[in-house]
């Protein structure tokens, strides 16, 4: 195999020369070692060090270093402002874990609807929506933030034929293409049998990001209406998953699946058990397959928590999509775990790769003296054991949204 080597005097300014060479490879490996922040530095090495980071290649093996040591991430909404936080996610906790530092990364300002909704990072990238004011007028808007390189863009506006319609978005992944795409569906009114409104979404578009992201139409076979629009969606190993119903003054009755790779739709009917783990449940991605979390005594309410008070709840998950097959399994909680849970009330998180279900407090409690936690139980001996999260003092008296398996992508966006 041949070496690419580099004269570093090429992409020198000075333009002094110098017989040094260093291989490509070389320097690719040395940054591979370095915490993304440091690879951000060595850029102003040269130009060709500061390509580097920008290739598809690179990214993808960054990428893949930095799974090997997944991440916590905690996203504060303070005033109008985000504020991301991470720390190492810890592996084997136990009752003796020592607390978890976490590191102030960065904040954007922007009017966020975070506090409604709730999309997981994927590969390292952060789906959101905000208010902006253009020319007096408040409209909503998507970014896509990439917490490590500290970047945000801001989408171009979808088309929109007519006034009045609302704009409903989700995030996705293709693992094939290796291309992170937005599914846009804009929802309208007309008028059915009887004078009813039958509200569903009609002009359906995708974004693929890149340097210059642009909509494009697609076709959709089914109208249908998102239950909770831009909330309870997830995509999972390269299909986006949401609830639906057929119209806005019916029950909801579909899964949506959403190819991401070839841009098509397909749809799973639901009976009425699931509809209440699909619509209400926490959406996860449980080894690859789609999963949901959801309380045993309020399967039917929405955004429900955990608390002292809970004796029970379910994993239900899709084991085969084709088949619609599905299984599930209900844990308790023991008198001891509801013990440790005291007065905190928890969402759930998701589940890692030991099969922890991990949960996390709602509100960073205004009382400093109070610690921030993160709970996980395990599936196997039933017990819970809290963690506790230091250096969140930014987050105090202010909703907290954590997410498992964040990892380091220094894929620029901008």
């Amino acid at each position: 195999m041949k070496t690419r080597r580099l004269n570093v005097s090429e992409d020198s300014e000075s333009g002094r020369e110098s017989s040094e060479q260093i291989p490509v490879d070389v320097i690719i490996e040395i940054l591979l070692r370095l915490p993304a922040k440091s690879v951000g530095r060595c850029c102003c090495v040269s130009k060709l060090w500061a390509s580097l980071p920008r290739r598809s290649y690179f990214t993808e093996l960054f990428l893949t270093r930095s799974s090997s040591g997944p991440k916590l991430l905690f996203v504060s909404q303070k005033n109008s402002e985000l504020i991301f936080f991470y720390s190492p996610q810890p592996q084997n906790p136990n009752e003796n874990s020592s607390p978890v530092a976490v590191t102030y990364h960065m904040k954007i300002p922007y009017n966020f609807y975070f506090s409604k909704e709730r999309f997981p990072p994927i590969r390292g990238l952060l789906f959101l929506r905000a208010d902006q004011n253009l020319e007096g007028r408040r409209i909503t808007v998507s970014l896509i933030c990439n917490p490590t390189t500290g970047q945000f863009l801001t989408l171009p506006l979808p088309k929109v034929a007519t006034i009045g319609v609302y704009v409903g978005s989700y995030f996705g992944y293709d693992p094939i293409e290796k291309q992170y795409k937005v599914l846009c569906m804009t929802i309208s009114t007309h008028h059915g049998d009887g004078g009813r409104h039958e509200v569903v979404s009609e002009d359906h578009q995708v974004l693929t990001l890149t340097r210059e992201p642009s909509w494009r139409m697609i076709k959709c076979g089914i109208p249908h209406h998102p239950y909770r629009t831009n909330h309870n969606g997830i995509c999972v190993s390269g299909v986006l998953y949401y609830p639906a119903a057929t119209h806005r003054s019916s029950r909801v009755s579909m899964l949506v699946c959403f190819d991401v790779r070839s841009e098509t739709f397909g749809f799973i009917e639901l009976n009425e058990t699931l509809v209440g783990v699909v619509c209400f449940g926490t959406l996860i991605n449980y080894n690859g397959k789609l999963g949901a979390l959801v309380l045993t005594e309020n399967p039917n309410r929405i955004n429900a928590s955990v608390c002292k008070t809970t004796s029970s709840f379910k994993l239900w998950v899709l084991e085969d999509a084709e088949k619609e097959e599905c299984s599930e399994h209900t844990y308790f909680l023991s008198p001891s775990c509801r013990e440790l849970i005291g007065d905190s009330r928890l969402r759930f998180v998701g589940v890692t790769r030991r099969n922890e279900i991990v949960l996390s407090q709602l509100y960073h409690t205004s009382n400093q003296d109070v610690p921030f936690y993160i709970y996980y139980y395990d599936t196997e001996t039933k017990r819970v054991v809290r963690v506790r999260i230091q250096g969140m003092e930014a987050s105090i008296g202010n909703k907290v949204c954590t997410f498992i398996d964040h990892v380091e992508n220094v894929f620029e966006i901008v």
